[in-house]
């Protein structure tokens, strides 16, 4: 990874974070796109002191606000040569509430956030030799028979949470196989991957009731959950492997599970909805015009 540039979303803390310092340790020139400052500065002397490499920084992204990654985009593009990895790692599970612009908060966070700062930064990774985007889903995409909830894309309705998490997560596999299709042809490819169970990333987005009987559950089975969940290491292995591995320079298009090709849900693989969640995307996000603002940035 000497002389590589990766972007990390979410990387302050979690699978990320070990993401980051395993990166960093392979010489990348690593940026950890995070919300807030003080966890990221805190991460940031980890990651150095543990990788033994100082190229680490921080760039700002509020993945609530899409002014905020329209922002970080544009403050990148105006500082980077290239962009070789983007791994958009960042997402919430079992959250409430709407995000800065009135979206659900899964969708906005886990995929409209993600595709718009994607867009953006096309541009820098088409300067690379070869670039990779890399998008952490989740198994959970195939739960609950999951599909795109286009009558409500909003979860307007009663809703269980988790159930919008999957939704947000079947996202990210449909827009990632949309975009190595667009992408077909070019220096740049698209794969998407599901980290394993973290034991302390489920804990950490669970809250206060939930919390609580999760806790318990756990005491109850504690051998069955130690067997069916991984630790950080464990979970980032897909992660750095897609950044990483040589013999998939050429693959795009593709989901991951334990640094091996799986299949991904039917749905998931819907040519149709794929594109059709790319057109509503474009539009929840209003992507034209950021883009027409990026080609105005190159003819000044």
């Amino acid at each position: 990874m000497d002389g590589k540039t990766v972007i990390i979303t979410g990387s302050n803390t979690g699978i990320g974070k070990y993401t980051a310092i395993e990166l960093a340790k392979r010489g990348a020139h690593v940026i950890l796109a995070c919300r807030d400052r003080k966890r990221a500065e805190e991460a940031l002397k980890d990651i150095c002191r543990l990788s033994g490499n100082n190229n680490v920084e921080i760039e700002m992204l509020d993945l609530t606000s899409l002014k905020s990654v329209r922002e970080c985009a544009k403050r990148l593009r105006g500082r980077l040569s290239k962009l070789d990895v983007l791994i958009n790692n960042a997402g919430v599970m079992m959250a409430t509430g709407k995000s800065v612009d009135g979206y659900e908060i899964h969708f906005a966070v886990n995929h409209l956030g993600h595709f718009l700062l994607t867009n953006l930064l096309l541009d820098l990774m088409k300067k690379a030799p070869s670039a990779r985007i890399i998008n952490v889903s989740s198994i959970n995409h195939a739960f609950f028979n999951c599909t795109i909830n286009w009558d409500d894309i909003n979860f307007e309705k009663p809703h269980w949470r988790i159930n919008a998490y999957s939704h947000s997560k079947l996202a990210n596999i449909l827009f990632t196989n949309e975009l190595a299709r667009r992408l077909k042809g070019t220096n740049i490819t698209a794969n998407s991957l599901h980290p394993g169970v973290a034991r302390s990333e489920v804990i950490r987005y669970m809250c206060g009731r939930y919390q609580i009987i999760l806790n318990f559950l756990i005491f109850l089975i504690t051998p069955i959950w130690w067997c069916l969940t991984k630790n950080l290491e464990q979970s980032a292995q897909t992660s750095i492997y897609l950044a990483c591995d040589r013999h998939l320079d050429n693959v795009t298009g593709k989901y991951f599970s334990d640094c091996q090709e799986r299949q991904s849900s039917k749905i998931s693989r819907d040519e149709q909805a794929a594109e059709r969640l790319w057109k509503l995307s474009e539009e929840m996000t209003q992507l034209n015009d950021a883009l027409k603002e990026v080609r105005n940035e190159q003819n000044d």
